[in-house]
């Protein structure tokens, strides 16, 4: 794969430029001093990890991760925690304490990082990264919004299957409202956009008219990947 990029999230100190130096031998390497920038330059161009360096920040940092993790759901978060181990409450997949190595850190960064290569749903000539929101169709990449992501995912995970509009509205936007759909089509027109040589004559991106949209694939058997959840954070 490509260098991975990673997001460090943390104030910069001595002690931390240790372990980015470290870092950044291995990987394409952001560094930010809040939670507020990280999440927003995370939201805008998706790294395949996260670090939270709560030690820097000087606070457990649970909070801020939890609205990471509310921001990025998939996203592989590694919290630095500033305490002895014992029952925190962190969303990160795992979470380290001092002391801890540069070596460790990557270690911990590898592994999530084969996870993250599984979080892909395929099918046909499409599939979507869902940690960086990544579509490829036909061998060309397109940057997803998170809203573009989940209903290309839906289709992706329902191949052959009319889906009407009050059910992606639901599950995309969170509402059964169908009173005005026209950000649903709008929606609908982006992706054709990506996945079709000509979206004014869609060849996969069906509409059925007054239900909704059917993802038609010319393939017997799609493949879809998931990756299953991982619980708990790991503590190391």
């Amino acid at each position: 794969m490509p260098e991975a990029r990673i997001l460090v999230i943390g104030r910069m100190r001595s002690k931390q430029e240790n372990y980015v130096n470290a870092l950044k031998r291995r990987y394409d390497v952001v560094v930010v001093p809040s939670g507020r920038q990280g999440a927003e330059l995370a939201d805008a161009n998706p790294p395949h990890a996260v670090v939270l360096d709560a030690i820097s920040m000087r606070t457990p940092g649970e909070r801020i991760c939890r609205e990471l993790r509310d921001a990025l759901p998939v996203m592989p978060i590694v919290h630095l925690y500033p305490g002895p181990k014992g029952e925190i409450h962190s969303a990160a997949d795992v979470v380290l304490f001092e002391p801890f190595t540069s070596r460790k850190l990557i270690n911990n960064i590898e592994r999530l990082l084969r996870f993250g290569d599984d979080k892909i749903v395929a099918c046909g000539p499409f599939s979507i990264n869902l940690v960086r929101r990544v579509l490829v169709a036909h061998g060309q990449e397109s940057q997803l919004t998170p809203k573009l992501a989940r209903l290309v995912e839906i289709f992706l995970r329902h191949p052959g299957e009319t889906l009407d509009r009050k059910t992606l509205m639901e599950k995309v936007w969170q509402t059964d409202y169908l009173g005005d759909t026209r950000t649903l089509d709008v929606h609908i027109r982006w992706i054709r956009e990506a996945v079709e040589a000509v979206p004014g004559k869609p060849e996969f991106l069906k509409t059925v008219r007054g239900v909704g949209y059917r993802l038609e694939i010319p393939v017997e058997e799609p493949v879809s990947v998931f990756l299953a959840e991982m619980g708990e954070p790991l503590q190391v």
